[in-house]
């Protein structure tokens, strides 16, 4: 029953939050990605020259890959990207409200709306801040390490984080002290970054529209990500609190 509940109620969460999100990113962020695409359209046109000659791929640091596919912008865009949203918003509800489930049904942790909200900060930090400082969000343009790397840091970086926040708030007091070891581990062993400069446009105006964009694009991300984890903390304890007091209903019906 327990099992059940959380499923169905982490679908009914991540839509909300996914929705939720997606409405600020529309408002906020996709500007800033827009904005920043143009001076990769208006770049466009010399990598295609370049690409006429032997080696020019290699010559270039980025350039695009004409058959990748992309949603159109407009409608489907931001079809895909509110798919996105709640996949993504399902999944991280599922395993908070798992974990939620847990502490509560142990007495470790009572769930009220403010107590979400603090779940819901706690996740913004493990998700988003923490790794953030070591690989912030970037604009379209922007130089990077090989993908597969930057994935692999992010993971345990946001492992190491969330046991971390849980270890400081609800281990024992003589594990507490893992608390920082586990926060240090990811920047011990150092983000993947590219060995060259964020932004290799060859306009000095476009090269300081871009850094502008990508402050910005830090500032709004940051505002819609913790949007996004103060809706899912808040009806995640919310939904949390019914499943255990229901399961302890059914529980003190049976042995009655």
């Amino acid at each position: 029953m327990i099992f059940r509940g959380i499923i169905f109620n982490a679908i009914l969460v991540g839509l909300l939050a996914g929705l939720v999100l997606t409405i600020v990113q529309q408002l906020s962020v996709a500007p800033i990605i827009f904005a920043a695409e143009a001076y990769e359209v208006a770049d466009e046109p010399a990598v295609v020259h370049e690409h006429e000659h032997e080696h020019g791929e290699a010559v270039i640091g980025h350039h695009h890959d004409e058959e990748a596919w992309a949603p159109e912008d407009g409608t489907e865009r931001t079809l895909y990207s509110l798919l996105s949203n709640v996949l993504a918003g399902v999944g991280f509800s599922a395993v908070l409200m798992a974990v939620m489930t847990q502490l509560s049904a142990q007495g470790v942790a009572q769930l009220n709306l403010l107590k979400g909200a603090i779940w819901g900060v706690g996740g913004f930090l493990a998700l988003f801040v923490i790794p953030g400082l070591g690989l912030p969000p970037e604009i379209p343009g922007a130089e990077a390490a090989a993908i597969e790397n930057r994935q692999t840091w992010w993971l345990l970086a946001t492992v190491c984080s969330a046991m971390a926040l849980l270890v400081l708030f609800y281990g024992p007091f003589v594990s507490k002290f893992i608390a920082p070891l586990l926060l240090a581990l990811p920047f011990i062993l150092g983000a993947p970054h590219a060995d060259a400069p964020m932004f290799s446009h060859p306009d000095p105006v476009a090269l300081a529209a871009l850094n502008s964009l990508h402050e910005e694009f830090l500032w709004a991300s940051g505002a819609a990500n913790l949007v996004f984890w103060l809706v899912l903390g808040v009806a995640a304890a919310w939904a949390v609190k019914r499943i255990v007091s229901a399961s302890a209903s059914v529980a003190l019906e049976a042995r009655a």
